[in-house]
């Protein structure tokens, strides 16, 4: 059975989690739904092969918004070659087709089929009986990955505020977990908690280690790309190159920042409300958990490129032969502003931005091989009192990344 080590979810696809509005416990259940249990399980009214397409084609009669190139999950079927995790080569209102990489299985599905997206195989070791904390960890081996994270999507004091309308969730790298509330804290980020004042589009890129959430919030309707997991290291026997990157954390601001209006409650000409994870140098909302001696200690990080930030530094088209450009090589990551670290994984850093791009996905773009890429604008300011500032970003969502 083919593997996908590397997963790729969205709003749009079906049965989607909303990051939800006002109310607390929506990013513990998205990021529950897309790491753990996956979603949008629907019964299957027909699977067979398709002949015409080399391919099998999954028929739901009630429709259905499954999405090319995103992975999906078939069981009960017999003939058996038809269930496991499948990529999806296309769709219509009514029908999946996906690739089978043993073939034709010889005849017709029969049995109670069903297909869903299935979770990114992240482990759950503990939750509230409200589903709104949680810790959550790689699948991988505590010995050689033991930094864990715990979400905090609870309605705790300073979450939000009556006048400046912000929602925030606690995202924190712990370790040596015994319970819900007995661990090591490393560090806590700030992540935004809802969607509210956006149109509620996000996505998520991750693999067995990694994984990136880039959701949209606040009136500017921006998108801010957040991290957690581990990067590729250029240490042997790294345990500690865990990363966890956020937003600024204004827990409790009472006239700091404002989602609901573009200018902040104080009037100063500031509100930062947005990441700025896609520029290059800055060192703010970035940790990794160890640095490289693994002595006690968290550290920052910064990503380095050829151009300032990612999405920027070649015309578009380039004049001189009318091509796009983006950088070949994964993403370089400083500790500490003057030790590689190593690299981000999955990560894309294109040398222009295409607004048109955004949202977009692609399939054997040359130096890139066989893998498919999604592009995305996301945030490199933090400020948004004047304008928003995005620029593209893309991501492998074929792999693997290591």
């Amino acid at each position: 059975m083919m593997a996908f080590p590397v997963k790729w979810y969205s709003n749009a696809m079906q049965g989607a989690p909303s990051l939800g509005d006002t109310a607390p416990g929506a990013l513990a259940a998205l990021l529950k739904a897309c790491l753990i249990t996956g979603f949008g399980n629907l019964t299957v009214s027909s699977l067979a092969w398709d002949a015409a397409m080399g391919c099998a084609v999954a028929t739901i009669d009630s429709g259905h918004s499954y999405l090319p190139e995103s992975v999906i999950a078939i069981s009960g079927a017999t003939p058996a070659a038809y269930n496991g995790e499948h990529r999806v080569k296309q769709v219509n209102a009514t029908k999946v087709w996906f690739e089978l990489d043993g073939g034709n299985p010889g005849s017709n599905a029969t049995g109670t089929i069903s297909i869903k997206i299935p979770g990114l195989g992240w482990t759950l070791l503990a939750e509230s009986a409200d589903g709104q904390t949680m810790i959550i960890r790689s699948p991988e081996s505590v010995d050689q990955y033991p930094v864990c994270y715990h979400i905090d999507n609870s309605a705790f004091s300073g979450w939000t505020h009556a006048s400046n309308y912000y929602y925030f969730a606690k995202v924190s790298m712990v370790e040596d977990v015994q319970d819900l509330t007995t661990f090591t804290l490393i560090n806590m980020q700030a992540w935004p908690a809802t969607k509210r004042y956006s149109d509620g589009r996000w996505d998520l890129f991750g693999d067995n280690l990694l994984f990136y959430f880039v959701p949209a919030y606040a009136s500017r309707n921006g998108r801010s790309c957040l991290a957690a997991g581990y990067i590729n290291s250029v240490r042997p026997g790294d345990r500690y190159h865990a990363v966890l990157a956020g937003i600024i954390n204004n827990i409790g601001a009472t006239n700091a920042i404002s989602w609901t209006s573009n200018t902040a409650p104080s009037g100063n000409g500031n509100n930062f409300v947005m990441g700025d994870f896609l520029a290059h140098g800055a060192t703010a909302n970035r940790i990794l958990a160890r640095p490289h001696s693994q002595l006690f200690g968290a550290i920052s990080w910064q990503t380095i490129g050829l151009f300032s930030r990612m999405g920027a530094g070649l015309a578009v088209p380039n004049p001189a032969d009318n091509g796009f450009y983006l950088a070949k090589e994964p993403t370089m990551v400083l500790e500490g502003g003057d030790t590689m670290r190593g690299s981000l994984p999955g990560l894309i850093n294109p040398y222009g931005d295409i607004t048109a791009y955004d949202g977009k996905t692609f399939s054997d773009l040359p130096l890139l091989g066989v893998r498919t890429v999604r592009f995305i604008r996301a945030t490199y300011a933090t400020n948004v009192f004047s304008s928003l500032a995005a620029t593209l970003v893309a991501f492998d969502i074929t792999g693997p990344w290591r």
